[in-house]
């Protein structure tokens, strides 16, 4: 049970509490570890159920219980929609507002929607970047940017960055930082 809620919380990026902080390649080594350690303990319940079955010629409900709870997992990471930026657009839209009026240039550690955001930053240019904390590792960081006059022009201290429109004034953007 532990195993499948494991894989379901990595697979949907919902890990429980405030300000989760797992990136996208932890979350793959997770659900790679957990689901190896799923299947040793499915091939270790399929031989002591068959031999139970077998064996003792007997049958108890509870050999039924872990093909259940592994088909609830899957049922669960299938049904559940992950957080997504449509989800929490509105959330995005009053943390642009907030970032735009406020006298700092830029805060940390921020809450938005089911993300944190690691640094929310105000641009000269009115742009306002989205740091996700998800995708942060080493040089490499990603989120969203909000750029009402159009595509975000702003490179300082970029070496390189892909920005895709999503919709009005808003792009997710990788980028890839000087060293």
């Amino acid at each position: 049970m532990l195993l499948c809620t494991g894989i379901v919380f990595a697979l949907l990026d919902w890990w429980p509490g405030h300000g989760h902080t797992v990136d996208a390649f932890t979350n793959s080594m997770i659900v790679l570890v957990f689901g190896v350690l799923l299947v040793v303990v499915g091939l270790v319940w399929a031989v002591k159920s068959a031999y139970v079955i077998g064996r003792d010629r007997r049958w108890s409900w509870w050999i039924a219980a872990a093909p259940i709870v592994v088909i609830a997992a899957t049922v669960a990471a299938a049904v559940i929609p992950s957080p997504s930026f449509e989800s929490s657009r509105s959330d995005f839209d009053l943390a642009a507002r907030t970032a735009l009026s406020s006298p700092d240039p830029a805060v940390s550690d921020v809450q938005v929607g089911p993300y944190t955001m690691s640094r929310i930053e105000r641009r000269n240019n009115g742009a306002v970047y989205f740091y996700d904390a998800d995708q942060s590792f080493l040089t490499t960081s990603g989120g969203w940017i909000y750029s009402p006059a159009g595509p975000p022009p702003d490179r300082a201290g970029i070496d390189w960055i892909e920005s895709t429109h999503l919709d009005g004034p808003w792009y997710e953007f990788t980028a890839v930082w000087d060293e």
